[in-house]
């Protein structure tokens, strides 16, 4: 009898023990992350720097559809009270659309590739070969990536004037090849860091069936690199996109891409609503005002290229950042 008595305590401390163990398994989990609580954490705190990101982006599309009697009304506020599109229409044409985008895509486009094969080939030159002042040269590439840009600002367009680069294409795409575009120190960096990872046995093999420098760097280096083209791609045409100030200055006016148009955009949306018949009077249509209506949806399509573009190709994107731990020797 005792020794049933025994039996059955020591099974129900047995269950007693197993459901402890259960329920923390199922609240904490075995690691930091896979139980409910971290699981919950994670969320949260995603869900918190996710709202702080779109938070701007979500404001600006709210606002670029109201009309001026929306943003008047302060009972408004994310909601407006029907969809008013002639922002957009409005906007579209101050913009010069889509011929302003082309002319981006051409611009972003050439000095993107430019930098892309002037870092892909100083990054394996820096990996992979030894030569004097090397490290002079590491020195003076991460001057120029933390010096401020404006420091070089005054030499280069005297240079640019000098060679008769000035108002042209050349002023951009001449850096970018040379190594000295937007960021280049960085994408060099990147470039040199993914060069190293790949086994110099690959190369060496390379060198013994006959291969010269040139011929393992395009037949051997550069197909292992890929995840390296599209971050570098991805992120310098997006800065060459956004560039304004360089742009402006260098070019002299003489190309005007989105952004740069989007820094005229009151002027030019003025010159719109004065020039199109029927629409109106702006001194009594307050629909035709220049109001931050105007201002968000001009930012919303100046941006939209590039909304459209991540979204293509962030599947490669996020595998390229995934394959970027490539075992060396």
């Amino acid at each position: 009898m005792q020794l049933n008595v025994i039996k059955k305590s020591h099974q129900v401390f047995t269950q007693i023990k197993e459901n402890k163990f259960r329920i923390k398994k199922i609240f904490f989990g075995t690691k930091l992350n896979d139980g409910l609580v971290g699981k919950l954490a994670t969320y949260t705190v995603l869900l918190i720097f996710g709202f702080v990101f779109l938070y701007p982006l979500l404001y600006m599309l709210s606002v670029s559809f109201m009309s001026s009697l929306d943003l008047a009304d302060s009972t408004i506020e994310w909601i407006p009270s029907s969809l008013y599109l002639s922002n957009y229409q409005l906007t579209w044409r101050a913009l010069r659309l889509p011929n302003a985008y082309v002319t981006t895509i051409l611009v972003a486009g050439s000095s993107t590739l430019a930098l892309i094969t002037s870092s892909a080939l100083i990054g394996y030159g820096l990996a992979r070969f030894e030569f004097p002042l090397k490290k002079l040269i590491f020195a003076l590439l991460l001057f120029t990536y933390l010096a401020p840009k404006m420091l070089f600002f005054i030499p280069r367009y005297q240079i640019f004037t000098s060679l008769g680069l000035s108002g042209n294409m050349g002023s951009l795409l001449l850096p970018a090849f040379l190594g000295q575009g937007e960021q280049a120190a960085l994408f060099i960096l990147i470039f040199y860091q993914f060069f190293k990872m790949i086994p110099i046995a690959l190369e060496e093999a390379a060198f013994l069936d006959g291969a010269g420098a040139f011929k393992t760097f395009y037949k051997i280096a550069l197909p292992m690199v890929r995840p390296a083209f599209i971050i570098v791609g991805i992120y310098a045409f997006a800065l060459y996109w956004n560039e304004t100030l360089i742009t402006s200055f260098y070019l002299g006016g003489n190309i005007q891409t989105v952004p740069m148009l989007l820094n005229s955009l009151e002027a030019s949306f003025s010159n719109v609503v004065n020039s199109t018949s029927g629409i109106g009077d702006p001194s009594v249509n307050p629909n035709l005002s220049y109001t931050e209506a105007i201002v968000f949806s001009g930012t919303i399509l100046s941006i939209l290229p590039l909304v459209i573009m991540y979204l293509f190709v962030q599947k490669w994107f996020v595998k390229s950042i995934d394959q970027s731990g490539i075992t060396g020797e």
